[in-house]
């Protein structure tokens, strides 16, 4: 699937569709246990993660939501699903920081924050893709998936997300995490992850 071609989104939202594929992806391979399989589900909902603070959260300021700004629930959110992705990830390569965490625990922390954090995103980009016009939710839709495609492919729960210092971090955490996925041998942890969407 090329960057320009959009799948077919129900109501004109194809920002909305390309994050739903990116969510089933990932939910696809949430509760498998083999190691290059987690590793893959690490990879994809960093890249994820990483697209959604470079493109959608800056379009974001400023609306309301029940439990406050809907864009500062979210980034809380994600942040803490950072932080218990990166520790499923120390404990997967046995970092001796977390190994004497329960396995089951921390999986289920993370699925309690994802589920939390789907909420609140899907609440924030129906709401920013209802302040665009349908050319602009296409090319924020293509920012996106752009960013997707060359985003970090682990946790980076302490990168700057917002100032000078978020731009590079985006590009350096990428070149770096790409390094590691060769030197680790997780052979197409990051490039094959904007599969085919439906």
């Amino acid at each position: 699937m090329t960057v320009d071609r959009f799948p077919d989104a129900a109501g004109g939202r194809p920002l909305a569709a390309f994050i739903d594929a990116a969510q089933g992806s990932v939910r696809e391979v949430r509760d498998v246990d083999e190691p290059q399989t987690c590793y893959r589900a690490i990879a994809r909902l960093s890249g994820h993660l990483a697209a959604m603070w470079r493109t959608v959260y800056p379009h974001a300021d400023g609306q309301p939501g029940p439990d406050g700004p809907l864009r500062a629930v979210c980034l809380s959110r994600a942040r803490e699903v950072e932080w218990t992705l990166r520790l499923f990830q120390c404990q997967l390569s046995g970092d001796v920081t977390a190994v004497g965490r329960s396995a089951t625990a921390v999986l289920t922390s993370l699925g309690q924050r994802l589920d939390s954090y789907w909420l609140a995103e899907r609440a924030l980009v129906t709401w920013v893709e209802d302040q665009l016009s349908t050319e602009s939710r296409e090319k924020l839709a293509r920012k996106y998936r752009r960013a997707l495609t060359c985003a970090p492919t682990r946790p980076h729960p302490r990168s700057p997300r917002t100032g000078p210092l978020c731009h590079g971090s985006f590009w350096l955490h990428s070149a770096w995490d790409r390094m590691l996925d060769t030197m680790d041998s997780r052979p197409g942890v990051g490039h094959d992850f904007p599969m085919p969407l439906p």
